[in-house]
């Protein structure tokens, strides 16, 4: 008998071990295999059942019932087995799982009559949820409210950590000391000051995080930045997640911590830490501000950005007499067959023309087409159809080139091509508010010059109005 105990104890130990570690699958087999070989043990079914718990995740949150469950069959009295069971069945959700939620206020009672005023009765007690009282705060507000309270009283970040060392080792069944003593002994390792001052000063973090939100969200629009810009509003959630990271690690390690043992009598006293004090109602009003603000400059910059994607330029059209030193012709043919041929754009409220220049209206040495209107859909791409255009109805394609828009924005592109053996250029151009072509003679100008000559014809002809103002 002797032996066995002894097997088990050190299997305890050894799955205590791992669970200490955080390695929570090596505590988990090595309680699961001792079980096997030796039988019930009250702590076995405890260490494996908070092994499974501490994933926080549903199935081992059903298979740490299970575990609690087998073990009380066995243990009926057992007060860390009946505490672990009540802060489960307390912390379970009343959606998910209202059968485990509704066992825990009995859980909680039971460890109450057992062992009033005990380490497991005032654990169970601070798990809060539906034992009556008020809700407690979370465990993420309480780990850095006790941090804020320890450095402002210490100082050093070493010298505090020690201190909540030997404050949990003099009280083990405290998990709110442990998770105090787990995060100053992460916080105080040599490179996390950073970290230090983010937990120590969390409301000017949140205000200079809002900050940034705002400032990001409001630029985009004003500079005119590319949408993709507002994924600077991510930079402070990547800068705060160290500090998140380190303690929810904390508070993990905390709750894998094995069962407290007997508290030695001769051990220090330590005064029990205050409670932590309701939110203010400058807190609540200052998040509330923050909140708004936030909200506001998302709607803001979303409205202020669609208004500047769906805003475009209105234009007057107006034809000077001569352009180029080339006289307009109004009564040309080709002018009428070029209108009879641009499609009919009236539905979407656009507007066209046409206009030749040149001394024979048979043979014109300049021609302008195009339309104004809500062209800011159109696809900038949609310009290198005029080079397959041309190919497609049998204009050899000598060259094509991008060129520079001008004054009236946009983009424009080039194709110099030839026709019964006659060098020919036309520029397309598409903006906002209108669409079009130039085509000329290709006189061996270069491609500069015949860019240039096309951005003069159609700045010649489209004159900007202001804003949104109706097009005239």
């Amino acid at each position: 008998m002797q032996a066995e105990h002894q097997e088990v104890m050190s299997a305890c130990a050894e799955a205590e071990e791992h669970l200490r570690a955080g390695r929570l699958a090596e505590a988990r087999r090595a309680a699961g295999n001792a079980l096997t070989a030796e039988g019930p043990d009250a702590r076995l079914f405890l260490t494996l059942g908070r092994a499974h718990a501490a994933e926080n995740e549903d199935d081992h949150d059903d298979r740490a019932e299970t575990a609690y469950q087998e073990g009380l069959e066995a243990f009926p009295d057992d007060l860390d087995l009946l505490a672990a069971y009540a802060e489960l069945c307390l912390a379970s959700d009343y959606l998910d799982r209202p059968a485990r939620n509704d066992r825990g206020p009995e859980l909680a009672r039971r460890v109450r009559e057992l062992a009033p005023g005990s380490p497991q009765a005032l654990r169970v007690e601070r798990s809060g949820r539906g034992l009556g009282g008020p809700k407690p705060p979370s465990a993420s507000r309480t780990q850095l409210h006790d941090v804020r309270l320890v450095l402002a009283a210490v100082g050093d970040p070493a010298s505090a950590a020690a201190r909540a060392r030997r404050q949990a080792e003099a009280r083990p069944g405290d998990d709110r000391l442990a998770v105090l003593a787990e995060t100053l002994g992460a916080l105080a390792r040599p490179g996390r000051a950073p970290l230090r001052r983010m937990a120590r000063a969390p409301v000017l973090t949140g205000l200079l995080r809002a900050a940034w939100y705002v400032v990001v969200l409001l630029a985009v629009p004003a500079l005119h930045l590319p949408w993709w810009s507002r994924l600077a509003v991510l930079v402070p959630l990547l800068v705060a997640l160290p500090l998140n990271t380190l303690l929810r690690r904390a508070r993990t390690r905390a709750a894998a911590r094995p069962p407290a043992p007997p508290v030695d009598a001769g051990a220090p006293a330590f005064p029990a830490l205050p409670p932590v004090p309701a939110y203010r109602r400058r807190e609540l009003a200052t998040g509330a501000v923050v909140l708004v603000a936030i909200v506001a400059a998302g709607v803001a910059s979303g409205v202020w950005s669609y208004r500047q994607y769906a805003a475009y330029p209105r234009y007057t059209v107006s034809a000077p007499d001569r352009l180029q030193g080339l006289e307009r012709q109004d009564a040309s043919p080709v002018r009428t067959r070029v209108e009879s041929l641009i499609p009919d754009l009236s539905a979407e409220g656009a507007r066209t023309f046409a206009y030749v220049y040149g001394p024979d209206p048979e043979q014109p040495a300049l021609l302008v087409w195009g339309a104004t209107g809500d062209f800011h859909d159109a696809p900038a791409e949609g310009l290198a159809d005029i080079q397959r255009g041309a190919e497609a109805i049998g204009y050899p394609v000598r060259s094509s080139w991008s060129a520079a828009p001008g004054s009236l924005g946009g983009s424009m592109r080039c194709v110099s091509y030839e026709v019964a053996s006659t060098p020919m250029v036309n520029c397309a151009w598409l903006d906002k508010g209108s669409m079009g072509a130039v085509y000329f003679t290709d006189e061996g100008q270069g491609q500069e010059a015949s860019a240039k000559l096309a951005r003069s014809a159609r700045e010649a002809i489209l004159h900007r109005g202001t804003g949104n103002d109706s097009e005239v």
